[in-house]
């Protein structure tokens, strides 16, 4: 009888509870892309290769109202602009190569590994001189319409 029972209560909850799961309500994704995104970085930079100048190649492959990921090469070379955001945080990894970031007032080495995480309103910066560096940006919430570079002078 213990058997028919539990039995009984099994067929029951599995054939219910596939009814009772809620639908995802519209509008709740209101990302792009829409689907969750799953990138291998090696295979992201062979087909985004290095600018090969000074500058700042980047790509954004999510972003929400919530945040934005950015893929980001800096050349050789690449000295940016000391700023701060008024909206967003930002959030570095550095997934390859090596320079410096301006962190609290002092330029600190940073290389393949290192993870930084900088509040609105700090200023911050970034050279790298000896080689190209790769990295991750993660700004939350997302930056607004035309960015959120508030220059400083160095």
């Amino acid at each position: 009888m213990k058997k028919i029972v539990l039995s009984g209560f099994a067929l029951f909850y599995l054939m219910t509870s596939a009814g009772l799961a809620a639908e995802i309500p519209k509008g709740l994704v209101d990302s792009k892309p829409d689907q969750a995104i799953l990138i291998n970085l090696d295979e992201w930079y062979k087909t985004h290769p290095s600018p090969g100048k000074p500058e700042l190649v980047s790509e954004t492959v999510f972003a929400s109202p919530r945040s934005a990921l950015m893929i980001r090469t800096g050349g050789k070379g690449r000295l940016a602009a000391s700023h701060y955001h008024t909206v967003a945080d930002e959030i570095v990894l550095i997934v390859g190569g090596s320079g410096e970031m301006l962190i609290n007032g002092k330029w600190t080495p940073v290389r393949a590994g290192d993870l930084h995480a900088n509040p609105r309103g700090n200023i911050h910066n970034s050279r790298n001189s000896n080689e190209d560096v790769r990295f991750i940006s993660i700004f939350a919430p997302q930056q607004p319409p035309g960015g959120d570079i508030n220059a400083v002078k160095d």
